[in-house]
């Protein structure tokens, strides 16, 4: 069923292109070049019905991969076989209640209407520029409205709208180049068969007008296509380690080989073609040859390309799936100097440029003005490996993985129960790597608490707790912890390093810390919310405390409520060693909420004893600590003008955007 899906996609989308290409060269291309010339009218005629001819076998072939693609999804959908599907009241549910059913339904109609134009085309005394004109306009959006059935459709909000505009733009662009060839192919064909000036002239300025629709349809496939890419596979790892990055180097690839066949049309072939009136052996006729095979071969590699497509369609796109790394080593840039960096991105730059004019001088035949770039391209490409020597960092299959379990108080309570079951007897109950198992082991377990943690990705520590360390002195515990389990684990171990590490920022607002406070639930006057929920209107007083109850301090902070309201901070105040009493008598201060016993036990790394009972810590929109305050600390808790600014500051912070990998464990 994969398979046919694939088929009937791809022969699809030739289909809807090949009826764009050829209403547009008959617009752009051919009108135009027929127009001056002296051809004979009866081989024009049979040029232009052989048009026709391409366009309704496109149309049929539209249609009926159509009715085939739309069987799988209705079998898909319903979980039945493709024919049962068909002859239920699947099809008509599909139709009428999905997305897809009503571009199809909208595809069907356009496809009518265009029916109708080749209808009238074949007879004479209609306006043919007009129809041609009209039949492009309704091929063009029944090739753009294949953008409602792929990926460019599903993506939200304001970023959705640029997705499916650069989506509409790149079918658009493919029908006006890729679809184009057939019938460029088909006029150069009868323009050698002709043999004559007149057909010499039309073939001169189809080429030249063909050449200009070519140069501004690859633009525009150039820049779309780049958007795609990042909106559906914008990093590297997503690239080189999920199927859908992969198809989608290889359909890349097939690009860039079409693009070096259409720069030798461009660069080479078509500066040389002559005088058609020299003789049948003269430049003229040899390159026109050379240019209708190399628009087969453009062609050829097109629909490689758009086999691609088909495939790619059925797949989940390369950043919501997890990539398996396939290298045992990567870069991690961000331990760079700043100076080294900016050099990097120049000899990036450097590389582009010189690249370019490489490909572009080859198809030219400059071999020489090669010469120049092609050095320039080996020397940036020599400095930048050593430029970057010193980011390479051991790599496993999981290191670009995404944690499966969100970063939340319930999965960091989890973990805490796993690591003490599996992990302590070596690392320790707090993490120091000082468990009882020490004295048994050759090397010493790695402190879980030191900064070093936040240096590796979670798929580097997801692989090291399922397969075990290198030296061997770690086992792994895939045989033994779920998958699900094991990013707790990992979840608990980030946190509680973070509560460690948090207690080293002071009441000076940082910009240069990440150290994150896991997400949680609170009731507070009987609704649930979440802290992630908060923090999306601005940042956050965490006020950890225990008991009892800081009275005084609430009221403090509930009497500068309207100013911290009106720079968009919230205060939340957490009782961390909840107990009956305190609960009772904990119902008239304002901002105590209630929480879970997960929740409290999680907060409590981040409050611990020593602080005099009241820890108040404030967070920026990511839940990052920016600043913290301790009742029993240096200059105490911060006043409101105090807070009141550093709250502004924080507000103010740029937040990385969170990753949107998806997960596929």
């Amino acid at each position: 069923m994969e398979g046919f899906l694939i088929t009937a996609r791809t022969l699809h989308f030739t289909a809807a292109i090949a009826l764009t290409g050829v209403f547009a060269f008959e617009c752009f291309v051919a009108g135009p070049a027929f127009r001056p010339s002296s051809a004979t009218p009866a081989t024009i005629a049979r040029l232009r019905r052989q048009f026709v001819w391409l366009a309704s076998v496109s149309l049929v072939l539209a249609i009926g991969s159509g009715i085939a693609w739309l069987g799988v999804v209705a079998g898909r959908m319903s979980g039945r076989p493709f024919g049962i599907a068909f002859f239920q009241q699947v099809v008509p549910v599909v139709l009428t209640r999905t997305r897809f059913g009503e571009d199809w339904l909208l595809r069907l109609g356009l496809a009518g209407i265009l029916g109708c134009c080749l209808l009238a085309l074949q007879r004479p005394w209609l306006a043919r520029g007009a129809m041609s004109w009209a039949a492009l306009v309704f091929a063009a959006a029944m090739l753009a409205s294949l953008a409602w059935a792929g990926h460019g459709a599903a993506t939200p909000g304001a970023p959705g709208d640029l997705h499916l505009a650069a989506d509409i733009l790149h079918l658009l662009a493919a029908g006006l180049w890729l679809g184009t060839l057939p019938p460029l192919e088909l006029l150069l064909a009868e323009a050698r068969r002709a043999h004559e000036a007149d057909w010499a002239l039309v073939a001169r300025t189809a080429i030249r007008r063909y050449s200009g629709l070519a140069v501004a349809s690859v633009t525009v496939l150039l820049a779309a296509g780049v958007v795609n890419t990042w909106f559906l596979a914008g990093t590297v790892s997503a690239l080189v380690g999920t199927e859908y990055g992969r198809l989608l180097l290889a359909k890349i690839g097939l690009f860039i080989a079409m693009l070096m066949v259409a720069a030798v049309n461009l660069l080479r072939l078509t500066p040389r073609r002559g005088d058609p009136a020299s003789g049948n052996r003269n430049p003229f006729w040899r390159t026109v040859a050379r240019l209708q095979r190399n628009a087969r071969i453009e062609a050829g590699l097109g629909f490689g390309v758009l086999a691609i497509v088909g495939a790619l369609g059925t797949l989940p796109p390369g950043l919501h799936s997890e990539p398996g790394w396939p290298f045992p080593f990567r870069f991690e840039i961000g331990t760079l100097t700043a100076g080294s960096q900016i050099l990097l991105a120049i000899l990036a730059a450097a590389v582009a440029v010189c690249g370019i004019a490489a490909v572009v001088g080859a198809p030219a035949g400059r071999c020489r003005r090669m010469a120049a770039p092609a050095a320039g391209l080996v020397l940036c490409l020599g400095f930048g490996w050593m430029l970057l020597r010193p980011a390479i960092e051991r790599a496993y299959p999981t290191s670009f993985y995404a944690p499966a379990k969100p970063y939340d108080a319930a999965s960091v309570a989890r973990g805490a129960a796993a690591y003490a079951a599996n992990c302590a007897i070596c690392h320790g109950a707090t993490g120091h790597g000082d468990g009882p198992a020490v004295v048994t082991l050759p090397v010493r377990p790695a402190d879980l608490t030191a900064p070093h943690i936040f240096t590796h990705t979670q798929g580097d520590q997801f692989w090291w707790v399922s397969h075990g360390t290198e030296d061997g002195v770690m086992p792994g515990f895939a045989g033994v912890m779920s998958v699900n389990a094991r990013w707790d684990v990992i979840n608990f171990i980030r946190a509680r390093a973070a509560a460690v590490l948090a207690r080293e920022i002071g009441p000076q607002v940082t910009t240069s810390t990440a150290l994150q406070v896991p997400d949680f639930v609170f009731e507070q006057r009987d609704k649930q919310r979440t802290l992630d929920a908060v923090l999306a209107h601005g940042p956050v007083l965490l006020v950890l405390f225990a008991p009892p109850v800081p009275v005084a301090r609430l009221v403090e902070l509930a009497a500068a409520r309207q100013r911290l309201a009106a720079i968009g901070l919230d205060v939340l105040a957490v009782d961390i060693t909840p107990s009956a009493d305190s609960r009772a008598e904990s119902e008239a201060p304002p901002f105590l909420v209630e929480v879970s016993t997960d929740v409290t036990s999680t907060l409590a790394l981040y409050g611990p004893p020593e602080d005099r009972g009241e820890t108040e810590l404030l967070l920026d929109r990511a839940r990052n600590v920016r600043a913290r305050w301790t009742r029993g600390g240096r200059g105490g808790l911060p006043d409101a003008n105090t807070l009141a600014a550093d709250a502004e500051r924080v507000a103010g912070l740029a937040i990385a955007p969170q990753s949107h990998v998806g997960h596929a464990h």
